[in-house]
């Protein structure tokens, strides 16, 4: 399938690791002109240079993209590089683990800087020239426990602050549709990955069970039996990114192998 963003540029940001990684390389295949923008520099350059490998155009940015100005920093670079961006993919990772009152009232404040207003700040820094233009995308790669948490799961800060997001997202998709402009969520589910590893051995830890003990648990939950794969996550983002989806916007869509399962 065509999907009609060859040229295009296209903004990630987490864009060094796991699924932004996959949607990096993803959209250098059908075209687009990529920024991987990330904190580490290692990581960038070898994203970069795999992109490249293959035949595709990137260039990275290190920066702090939960600041305003490390935002508006970044943003320059990829216009002095490649032009205003006409796709972000915004991808941050959450804080750790706890209850409520494991956390300050600082800590939720960090949270809500660090997922909600890293978006805020990409879309400030970048909506006004795709309304200019006629076009644009905006994926968010968000969390199922945005909109229902997990029992199992103590995230109330990430939980907290995603479910800001989703509401974020659906503003701006009633305000910019008028401008072709598509503003979407992804409520990702498990994915393998570091962070989800990490996570199972904290929980055999507080359980005294092993780490397989823990994966088998967690294939438990899910109506697929297994967790998802970053490139199964990346795949709807970039297709959400591309000009066949022009219809779909201001949704949270579930990629999570059928643990959310709810009609509304």
């Amino acid at each position: 399938m065509d999907l009609g963003i060859a040229g295009k540029v296209a903004f990630v940001s987490g864009g060094s690791k796991g699924i932004g990684r996959q949607c990096a390389e993803m959209l250098a295949r059908d075209g687009c002109k990529v920024i991987v923008a990330a904190r580490g520099q290692e990581a960038i350059d070898e994203t970069v240079k795999a992109i490249r490998a293959a035949g595709g155009e990137a260039t990275g940015i290190s920066a702090d993209l939960t600041s305003e100005s490390g935002v508006l920093g970044a943003v320059q670079a990829a216009r002095d590089a490649y032009g205003a961006p006409d796709i972000v993919i915004t991808n941050v990772h959450g804080p750790g683990p706890g209850d409520f009152f494991d956390h300050s009232g600082e800590d939720f404040v960090d949270a809500f800087r660090d997922l909600a207003l890293s978006v805020i700040f990409l879309a400030r820094a970048t909506l006004p020239q795709m309304k200019e233009r006629g076009w644009g995308r905006l994926v968010t790669i968000g969390s199922g426990a945005a909109k229902e948490p997990p029992s199992e799961l103590k995230h109330i800060l990430a939980n907290t602050a995603r479910a800001s997001v989703v509401s974020l997202n659906k503003s701006l998709a009633n305000e910019f549709s008028q401008y072709g402009i598509t503003v979407n969520t992804l409520a990702t589910g498990w994915i393998g990955s570091e962070r989800m590893y990490a996570y199972l051995d904290h929980v055999a830890e507080e359980k005294g069970i092993t780490r397989e003990g823990a994966m088998q648990m967690l294939k438990g939950l899910i109506p697929v039996g297994r967790p998802g794969k970053p490139e199964e996550m990346a795949s709807l983002a970039v297709f959400l990114c591309s000009a066949q989806a022009s219809y779909i916007t201001g949704n949270l869509i579930a990629v999570d192998g059928g643990l959310h399962r709810s009609a509304w």
